[in-house]
This record gives C-alpha cells, sequence and structure tokens, in this order.
C-alpha cells in the first residue's frame, strides 16, 4: 500500500539556513572588497544559492559583478566555507522536530527535496540530527535538474515510496509551487519562509502558518 507522503523544501522551509550561509557570504564579500549584504535581503536570498546572495549585495552596493568565467571559482570557494560551517548558527523552524516526529508515528513517509547540492543537504540534517526522518534527501544535482522542473520531485517521491497523487509539496518560493504544479500535486507555502513576494502571489494551493499546519493538512488531504 503506498503510503501518503509529505516531501518538504530545506532552505527556508524546514530549517532556518539564511545565518550561517550569509555570514559565509559576508566573509567571501569582505574578500572581494565589499560590504556585507543587507540583512533583510540577505534573508530572502539565502532559498535562492548563494550567487544570488552575493548578487543582491554588489549590486545594493553599486559594484560591478564579477565575470561569468569567474563564478564557478567563486562558488567553489563558497561551498567550501560553508561546508566547514554549516550548522554553526543553523536550526529547525520552531515546531518542526515535533512535525518530523508526529508524522512518522501517523504514518507518513517524508522527503527533502531542495536545490541545495545533495551533499550539503545531507550533510546539513545530519548536524541537527534529523536525517534518519527522510526516506530521500534529493537535491539540485541528484537528477541533473533543479526546481522547478520537476524531475528532482519525482525522484523524490519515488524513493520515498510515494506517488504524485498522494503527497503534499511544503516549501517557501515559486520554485516549489511551479514543481508542485507540474506533477499535479497540492502545495503549501510556507508563510515562515523566505518570501521574496506576498504569499498571496505565489497561488500556491494552500498557505501554512505553522508546521503543526502542514501535518494537519496531510492528514485532511489524505482522508479525503
Amino acid at each position: 500500500m503506498t503510503r501518503f507522503t509529505i516531501i518538504l523544501d530545506l532552505d527556508g522551509t524546514l530549517a532556518d539556513t539564511a545565518p550561517d550561509l550569509v555570514a559565509v557570504a559576508n566573509d567571501l564579500l569582505a574578500r572581494m572588497g565589499a560590504g556585507p549584504v543587507d540583512p533583510d535581503k540577505g534573508r530572502i536570498a539565502a532559498g535562492q544559492g548563494a550567487r544570488r546572495i552575493l548578487e543582491a549585495a554588489l549590486t545594493d552596493q553599486g559594484l560591478a559583478l564579477p565575470r561569468e568565467d569567474a563564478w564557478p571559482d567563486i562558488i567553489a570557494r563558497f561551498i567550501g566555507s560553508y561546508r566547514q560551517r554549516i550548522a554553526r548558527h543553523t536550526r529547525l523552524f520552531d515546531g518542526m522536530e515535533e512535525l518530523l516526529a508526529k508524522s512518522r508515528e501517523n504514518g507518513f513517509a517524508l522527503g527533502v527535496c531542495t536545490n541545495k547540492k545533495q551533499h550539503l543537504a545531507e550533510a546539513l540534517l545530519q548536524a541537527l540530527g534529523v536525517r534518519d526522518h527522510f526516506g530521500s534527501v534529493t537535491g539540485a544535482d541528484t537528477t541533473g535538474q533543479s526546481k522547478p522542473d520537476p524531475a528532482p520531485l519525482l525522484h523524490c517521491i519515488s524513493q520515498c515510496g510515494g506517488q504524485p497523487e498522494q503527497v503534499l509539496i511544503a516549501g517557501d518560493s515559486m520554485s516549489d509551487v511551479l514543481a508542485a504544479r507540474a506533477i499535479g500535486a497540492p502545495c503549501a507555502l510556507a508563510a515562515w519562509g523566505y518570501l521574496d513576494r506576498p504569499a498571496s502571489l505565489y497561488q500556491a494551493d494552500y498557505t501554512v502558518h505553522s508546521p503543526e499546519d502542514i501535518l494537519a493538512l496531510a492528514c485532511e488531504l489524505r482522508n479525503a
């Protein structure tokens, strides 16, 4: 029998990763001769990857962006530094530990589908002590595609033993909403996440205001 599956985004949905991502970006910006990223803009950009955080800071300061051929080295340096401090200040959002425990108690399968590289996602979940809750951790490089492409989402669901018609996607970005829409699955927008526009503009199927809401919604959908 297929288990109803809950797929969570990582950055800005499951865990507040912005403090460590922004700290690494600020160290790198200093070495580039730039000032730190604006905290509010850095938090929003944290869910969009290292390059977006750095671009936001440089653009705000009226500084030229690096040449395109320089970005691979910059991103490699960012990832190297981030890997060393991946969970120094990162924490699960309030209520997430309870969601994970109660989801398993209620018979749900759980997965993480993120646009982080898989090895970083695995390392972070291990550091936070929650890796064992998940049947799959799918990253941007797992299938060679990243959200909003549906491929990583489909892979994650399959690895969890689920089916697209028996799943709830929870995330905090348009990539999550569009990926869920592409496979015909409902998407719950995490209102506590790194939203870059009002929640209503995402046009998600649902907006949730706490991890407890995700569990309640999953129970409702499973029993519908």
